[in-house]
């Protein structure tokens, strides 16, 4: 995936959002931190430009998915303590969500070490070969997805102008 990573961190924390409300977080500040989270795992580059290449830049731990449900199980865990429903936890658990979800776009587009550390770091797996359609159109749905979430009220309000009753979407 090459496009689809902020699109889709969007698209989940727009989806969370809501059950984040009482948290004392704004919804551009979650939705600010899911994007973050979710081209995070692509901060291994500075890495990867200090290596001159040397090394794919899926082979490091920000690109394993174990990294990321490791951080996202600390998160959960944080967020089930807070008693306070402080914000810093609703932050962290968008932020990991989405990182991980980074790396599950990318087995579909590339491959990624899903096993790592604990499997064979020289056997990437991808699940591009398991789909009767190019990874292109994956990631196009995903960039419409986003848009569509991002202009939804804008969008059913010009069809309920139309005197059209696509408002029945939701």
């Amino acid at each position: 995936m090459h496009f689809a990573h902020l699109p889709a961190g969007y698209i989940s924390s727009k989806l969370f959002v809501k059950k984040f409300e009482k948290r004392k977080v704004t919804a551009k500040t979650f939705i600010g931190w899911g994007m973050f989270g979710a081209i995070a795992p692509d901060l291994d580059f500075i890495y990867y430009i200090i290596d001159h290449g040397k090394h794919h830049h899926h082979q490091f731990f920000t690109h394993f998915p174990f990294f990321w449900l490791t951080l996202l199980f600390f998160s959960l865990f944080a967020l089930l303590l807070d008693f306070k429903r402080g914000f810093i936890t609703a932050l962290a658990f968008i932020f990991t969500l989405n990182g991980l979800i980074h790396t599950l776009l990318d087995t579909i587009a590339g491959y990624v070490l899903i096993l790592a550390p604990f499997a064979d770091m020289n056997k990437p797996v991808t699940i591009a070969h398991y789909f009767p359609w190019d990874a292109g159109f994956i990631e196009f749905f995903v960039i419409l997805w986003a848009i569509y979430l991002w202009k939804k009220d804008q969008l059913l309000g010009i069809f309920s102008k139309m005197g059209s009753s696509l408002n029945m979407i939701e």
